[in-house]
């Protein structure tokens, strides 16, 4: 699926590259995501990584009881979550362990050798990579998410893709990729019902890019002004970025 979005594709990028953000702008799903929480990572100049942890809550909220995150996580927008498939929470295991037995069962049903191996991260954890410049893959054994960004149709305007890739079943022939659609410019993501609630967390990123990209374009220092961890993916994306301007790379 993709969409053609009126800001630059450096500022769409920067967007997805931290999880600080979901405090104020997915409400939905602080409950079981621990944003603030993020590990991030950087590994040469072309590859960093953000691992978000889901079934837990987030730090603003405080602690809550399992119960009350499992109610949320089936009722919001979480990516490991199958449509209309509750979590119930397991004898003398938390919520985030509840949730990856879950993940992990679903997983072994399709004949996946290494399931019963899989960690409670690698199944329901976002992990979010970066690979420089426009290229966003999402690790781990649940359905991943793949972002690309690219100037369209000129350096104040983006084509932005978002894929959806499932395991097939062990040993079944892969399927052929899903032809690609493309939205109108006033069409939201959630407009498509394929994905669930997926759409409408972008919809809610959509509202920050105008602010983003017009801050970029204003600095009265001409500079960006970033978070000295919660940001540092950007600051390395701005880095290697420079390095090729200069080239050094």
């Amino acid at each position: 699926m993709a969409k053609v979005i009126r800001c630059n594709w450096k500022a769409v990028a920067e967007a997805f590259m931290e999880a600080w953000h979901s405090v104020v702008t997915h409400p939905q799903i602080l409950p079981f995501t621990g944003d603030a929480n993020s590990r991030y990572s950087l590994w040469g100049d072309h590859v960093n990584l953000a691992l978000t942890p889901f079934g837990v809550p987030s730090p603003h909220l405080g602690p809550l009881p399992d119960e009350a995150i499992l109610e949320a996580f089936a009722g919001g927008a979480g990516r490991t979550q199958a449509e209309g498939q509750a979590v119930e929470l397991l004898p003398g295991r938390t919520a985030r362990q509840s949730i990856g037995e879950r993940n992990r069962r679903l997983l072994k049903a399709t004949g996946f050798p290494g399931a019963d191996r899989a960690s409670d991260s690698e199944l329901l954890d976002a992990w979010t990579f970066n690979v420089f410049p426009n290229f966003s893959p999402w690790g781990g054994f649940t359905n991943n998410i793949v972002y690309r960004w690219r100037p369209w149709p000129d350096e104040h305007a983006t084509l932005m893709e978002v894929r959806i890739l499932m395991k097939a079943p062990e040993g079944a022939p892969v399927p052929r990729a899903a032809e690609m659609i493309l939205l109108a410019e006033d069409q939201p993501w959630s407009s498509v019902t394929a994905w669930g609630r997926l759409g409408h967390v972008f919809d809610q990123d959509m509202g920050n890019l105008p602010y983003v990209h017009e801050g970029l374009l204003s600095s009265p220092n001409d500079r960006v002004e970033l978070g000295r961890y919660q940001e540092s993916r950007i600051r390395h994306f701005h880095r290697t970025l420079d390095r090729y301007l200069a080239g050094e790379i």
